[in-house]
């Protein structure tokens, strides 16, 4: 009982972090506007998270095996607070990126530790599969809660500052910081590396390339999108219609477990593609159903598909040094998800939503092209792979 207790604590931990990075999403073309900025702006605000996470990874990826599974989840929850504290008391793109900036280094720490204390809490021989279940479905299911729950507040309760949700959000931190704080401990502190730096298998380029497809496109609409649809009179269409991309991504990724990875990258690039097209048309005329059906197409594809995907490819041909190649994968996805969407972003305050959106697609079109080119030649090269 108290093993079992042990996971769906650790799971709840998982869960409200991943919530926090989208409890604000409703409210970024929000902060935006009062400060003055387009697109880049908010755009440069955003990426503090995956920043921080391309930056901290290589530091913390191995600190739960050098100071004990729970430091780190603690420390996690810790910067997690701190970040929502900073958008309750000064709501703006200063706030955003500050609070970006805490919940990468959260995820950092939690990546290392989470899944590992949650697999030793409960022993026997199914653990480690059972606490991955728990806390992948959590830190999905955590990324697509935060923005709707806010925007469903935002809807009730009106424009007010801050949403009910930040305090709602407050109140579990605290919570769960306790119920973790009273789990044992099951790692006894090591002399490890401080440094873990990722690892490229060889033959694996074109599948860690497919996750910064994934992360750019993600990425994009998650800033660009809602900053075109504000601008064109629609302010609650762009958060509503990534909400749905999340929340179709977190469902769709429990599925894609039985299916061999080079078959679901080959699958999920054009279906990236073809749904990125769908919500940059549905951008640009402000229409709703292209938008959802895009974006169910673009969550499908980048969390289900490409993510199971590229990290399962990878882990196979990586042998005994899997963390350090899933760590190149995160890499790659963490600079798709920085460096496009910056781009994107101050393109569009430069040349306007329609040249940018219509660019950003032609070239996501011509990189898919190449890598499902890249992915069959090495599949020819090697049937065992299929």
């Amino acid at each position: 009982m108290a093993s079992s207790r042990g996971i769906w604590v650790i799971g709840a931990a998982v869960f409200t972090i991943g919530f926090s990075t989208t409890l604000a999403m409703p409210l970024f073309t929000t902060y935006a506007a009062r400060d003055g900025q387009g697109a880049g702006g908010l755009s440069a605000a955003f990426i503090a998270y995956a920043a921080s996470a391309i930056i901290s990874a290589p530091l913390l990826g191995g600190m739960s095996d050098r100071i004990g599974r729970k430091p780190c989840i603690l420390a996690a929850l810790a910067l997690t607070i701190c970040g929502t504290i900073a958008l309750i008391t000064a709501p703006g793109l200063a706030a955003l990126a500050f609070a970006r900036g805490m919940q990468g280094l959260a995820v950092g720490l939690l990546a290392g530790g989470a899944t590992a204390w949650a697999a030793e809490l409960a022993g026997g021989p199914e653990a480690g599969r059972r606490a991955a279940q728990v806390t992948t479905l959590a830190s999905a299911s955590g990324f697509a809660a935060g923005g709707i729950a806010t925007m469903i507040a935002i809807e009730i309760f009106g424009g007010r500052e801050p949403p009910l949700t930040f305090w709602l959000h407050m109140t579990a931190l605290a919570t769960i910081f306790a119920l973790v704080f009273f789990l044992p401990e099951t790692k006894t502190p090591a002399r490890v590396a401080w440094l873990r730096m990722p690892s490229f298998p060889r033959g694996t380029l074109p599948l860690s390339l497919s996750m910064l497809a994934a992360w750019a496109v993600t990425g994009t609409v998650i800033t660009a999108v809602p900053t075109a649809l504000t601008e064109a009179g629609y302010p609650r269409m762009g958060p509503l219609a990534v909400c749905f991309m999340i929340l179709v991504g977190a469902l769709v990724q429990q599925l894609m477990a039985r299916i061999a990875a080079r078959r679901l990258v080959l699958l999920g690039l054009p279906v990236l593609v073809f749904g990125a097209g769908l919500v940059m048309w549905g951008t640009l005329n402000a229409a709703l159903p292209a938008l959802l059906l895009g974006g169910a197409l673009v969550g499908s594809a980048a969390y289900g598909f490409l993510y199971i995907g590229g990290l399962a490819g990878v882990s196979e041909k990586a042998g005994l040094d899997r963390a350090r190649a899933a760590a190149g994968v995160f890499l790659v996805a963490h600079i798709g998800f920085c460096i496009p969407p910056l781009m994107a972003g101050f393109a569009m305050d430069a040349f306007g939503a329609g040249a940018t959106l219509t660019v950003f697609w032609l070239l996501l079109a011509g990189f898919a092209v190449s890598l499902m080119w890249a992915l069959r030649g090495a599949g020819d090269r090697a049937p065992s792979d299929r």
